[in-house]
């Protein structure tokens, strides 16, 4: 429904003013020649990398973690699946696998940052500003969507399947979160909501900030309403699992099929932090995560020649396993980069080590790449953006790591 919450979020993103430096495009946004859709998934809690997408041909994997290791693979149930001869995927990530071998799926492997800490919120904060620069209020997505002008764009443009809107879109001109789209309306009896929404409608008249927050708001609560769900069924025989997050994705895939202006996304799905008991869990949120992106994936079809969707999380955990049966906040971790413009069938990784002499800090997987180099490519030869100062201010980019076909 929509909440006060829901209006605030569009209300105080018009508030907050974000640096930004001119942009540059490597070609127009054209109606013929459209940017991807850009879906952002945020693995909230620090998801354990290293036994997601397992460097199984690394000893120290196995001497840092004589239980929590998931076995090489062919050692029998719970074994590793191989991707490479040298990293083998999670069982419970086997729905992912079609995706890997039809090479839209790829691994960014030791990826994370050294500018940021053990602490969820600091570098939750970091990762969605693309800067540890802590003047920047917005974040680096908004910084993306705000870049450019576009008569066309709708009050979909920036979409968070999410009660509230991610600091990755703080600061953005508009966004729309909603958790679910049946729930996505004006709170009132029935009888009384076409009055309520007129009567505000006439409140909010004027092109002060809170009046066009206000607007975009009644906006999209239009063109949601207008959305005849029936007409956009779940295709190509794709199973949502019954969860939030897969539910976010179903109702994501349907506001993509309905053809209502979707240009980014952000979903979240969070549990990731494995102190203890880490195997159960982790064994959950694997078989939840990949379920939901296979369904996606399948649901999309054609779709996804146009779409791509990146997952990341705040940092990683520790080599060693705790006493506990699970591991600490550490800092190297793996993210998913999947669309039909994805080099995928790969694992992207400048692997360090995990011996005690190749940790970093205090026992982590060391990061050899930056997260925002993975960002920054998706950014240029997807989307048409290759300004990195506005996207992260004051990170230099290297070379790219070439997980992506230039769209042309």
């Amino acid at each position: 429904m929509l909440s006060r919450r829901n209006f605030l979020s569009l209300y105080n993103q018009d508030k907050k003013e974000s640096k930004q430096t001119s942009v540059t495009f490597n070609k127009p946004k054209t109606s013929n020649n459209p940017a991807d859709i850009l879906i952002t998934i945020f693995q909230r809690g620090a998801a354990d990398g290293l036994n997601l997408v397992v460097p199984y041909g690394d000893d120290d994997y196995y001497a840092n973690r004589p239980t929590l290791a998931i076995p090489k693979p062919g050692n029998g149930a719970g074994s590793a699946i191989d991707l490479d001869g040298f990293f083998g995927l999670h069982p419970d990530l086997s729905a992912l696998l079609p995706l890997y071998e039809n090479q839209d799926l790829a691994f960014i492997h030791a990826c994370g940052t050294t500018e940021g800490t053990h602490s969820h919120f600091k570098n939750q904060a970091f990762i969605e500003r693309g800067t540890n620069d802590e003047s920047f209020g917005s974040g680096w997505l908004a910084r993306y969507v705000n870049s450019y002008q576009d008569e066309g764009s709708t009050a979909f443009k920036s979409v968070a399947m999410n009660t509230a809107t991610p600091s990755t879109l703080a600061g953005a001109n508009a966004v729309v979160a909603l958790s679910n789209i049946e729930g996505f309306d004006i709170l009132g009896p029935v009888s009384e909501v076409d009055a309520i929404s007129t009567q505000l409608s006439n409140l909010f008249s004027s092109q002060r900030s809170l009046d066009r927050a206000a607007q975009a708001t009644f906006s999209a609560v239009d063109i949601i309403s207008s959305v005849n769900t029936e007409d956009f069924p779940i295709e190509n025989n794709a199973q949502y699992p019954d969860s939030s997050f897969g539910i976010k994705l179903r109702d994501l895939a349907l506001l993509i099929k309905a053809g209502i202006g979707i240009e980014t996304a952000s979903v979240d799905i969070g549990g990731w932090d494995t102190h203890d008991a880490q195997a159960p869990a982790l064994s959950a949120l694997a078989q939840d995560f990949a379920q939901s992106l296979a369904a996606f994936y399948a649901d999309m079809g054609d779709r996804m020649a146009n779409i791509t969707i990146v997952s990341i999380t705040e940092f990683g955990r520790r080599a060693t396993e705790n006493g506990s049966g699970g591991t600490d906040h550490g800092t190297g971790n793996v993210a998913f980069v999947m669309g039909g413009g994805v080099n995928g069938g790969q694992v992207y990784a400048n692997w360090p080590g995990l011996s005690q002499a190749e940790l970093y800090g205090i026992g982590d997987l060391s990061p050899t790449t930056d997260y925002r180099t993975i960002l920054a490519e998706i950014l240029d030869k997807r989307l048409f953006f290759n300004d990195h100062q506005t996207a992260f201010p004051g990170f230099e980019v290297p070379e790219y790591l070439g997980l992506c076909a230039t769209k042309t």
